[in-house]
């Protein structure tokens, strides 16, 4: 799965949106992969109660958060969605993130082997959060992720 491709073809790129609580920020992250039917509602669901049981354990880097859940949860295809916020929210363990990745793999193979290793390469390089931030457009977003 590649991530460029994904979000191109799902059309689940969106930048300085609004979210008051990370609930919220959850909710707007994972809305693409819900309307393109990557994923189940109760996948969402189930994204929120794991991070009020366990924590954020999907906080990436400083800023930078993953929401994700087991495939049996509720995926039904690979996908991500990317957005930025106008503001951070607070996630329960007093981290501000501002980024969010949203993900769905349909099995830890897509996860580990493909998911991950393009996400930390595109967040390898400090400056790109600081690009990343300072998009006003899905396509500004695009051209970064190239």
């Amino acid at each position: 799965m590649n991530l460029l491709d994904s979000l191109k073809e799902n059309n689940s790129v969106a930048v300085k949106q609004e979210a008051r609580t990370w609930e919220e920020a959850v909710e707007v992250c994972m809305r693409p992969l819900l309307e393109n039917n990557a994923v189940k509602r109760e996948y969402v669901d189930a994204i929120i109660a794991r991070t009020n049981e366990l924590g954020p354990f999907y906080i990436l880097a400083p800023g930078l958060a993953m929401p994700h859940e087991r495939p049996e949860k509720g995926v039904l295809k690979d996908g991500f969605s990317f957005i930025t916020l106008e503001k951070p929210v607070v996630f329960p363990d007093g981290q501000d993130v501002d980024i969010l990745l949203g993900f769905s793999a349909t099995s830890s193979e897509v996860h580990s082997n493909e998911s991950i290793p393009q996400i930390v390469m595109l967040f390898d390089d400090e400056a790109a959060f600081e690009k990343i931030r300072k998009a006003e457009s899905t396509d500004e977003i695009i051209g970064l992720l190239k």
